[in-house]
């Protein structure tokens, strides 16, 4: 074909050159949302880090209404007590169905049917495995809820684990954030801190149960299988060390 005047042919070349770049574009975000190394997790693509990320969140939700119900029944503000424990146990029970969504919903039926299955893809495993962890920790969260008896100081224990979990939680978010890969510079530093806040959260828990504190219950009488609440808080503080190791080791 042959343009009448320079400008003409200057337009169509410079909408070619336009496409071209459009089109490396495109592959390299196809190359970002996909499976495989370049997500940084090794094997991890975007569906499966938005997966994690859901997954700890609903966790999130369990413990933080976990910790309301725990507030309410310490019966401090009469009044008030009543809107924790309420709102708490809706949030516990919002953060199971979220849960249950993504492990049984209509995305993760169609991974199974793509030929990602725990069988198959080493990242489903530990995504399974990963759930597996966290829905024992809520079902421990919702047995404590309907538990009576528990002193301040078991209380304050419980508070104190939910919330080293929490932080490990969003710690590994941030490391999975960071990991995308889509904000170069600022990505480093998310990964770092995401990092540096699963870690203290295992210095947290760490401190509560290996603390002078604990030891001081211990001797005066507080034993695992001596004491009910003492036997519950070391149940649910390996179920949460398990979410934890998870969390730090993620493929």
């Amino acid at each position: 074909m042959m343009f009448k005047n320079k400008g003409t042919k200057f337009i169509v070349s410079s909408i070619a050159v336009s496409l071209l770049v459009l089109f490396a574009g495109c592959q390299t975000m196809g190359m970002k949302q996909g499976s495989g190394s370049a997500m940084g997790h090794e094997g991890h693509g975007m569906t499966m880090h938005h997966q994690h990320g859901m997954l700890n969140h609903a966790l999130g939700m369990a413990l933080q209404g976990s910790n309301l119900v725990m507030i309410g029944q310490m019966n401090m503000v009469p009044g008030l007590d009543e809107v924790a424990i309420d709102h708490g146990r809706t949030m516990m029970k919002n953060a199971r169905s979220s849960w249950n969504d993504m492990m049984s919903g209509d995305i993760m039926m169609k991974m199974h049917a793509g030929g990602s299955g725990p069988a198959d893809d080493p990242v489903m495993k530990y995504t399974h495995e990963l759930a597996e962890a966290q829905s024992k920790v809520m079902d421990m969260l919702d047995r404590h809820a309907n538990m009576k008896g528990h002193s301040m100081e078991v209380h304050h224990q419980h508070l104190i684990l939910n919330h080293a979990l929490e932080m490990a939680l969003e710690g590994a978010d941030m490391d999975m954030t960071g990991k995308m890969g889509m904000a170069p510079g600022i990505d480093k530093k998310s990964v770092s801190h995401g990092s540096k806040m699963i870690q203290e959260g295992r210095s947290l828990w760490n401190a509560v149960m290996s603390g002078d504190y604990m030891k001081k219950m211990h001797a005066g009488g507080m034993t695992p299988g001596a004491h009910a609440g003492m036997t519950f808080t070391h149940e649910l503080a390996e179920a949460q060390m398990k979410v934890m190791n998870l969390l730090e080791n993620m493929p």
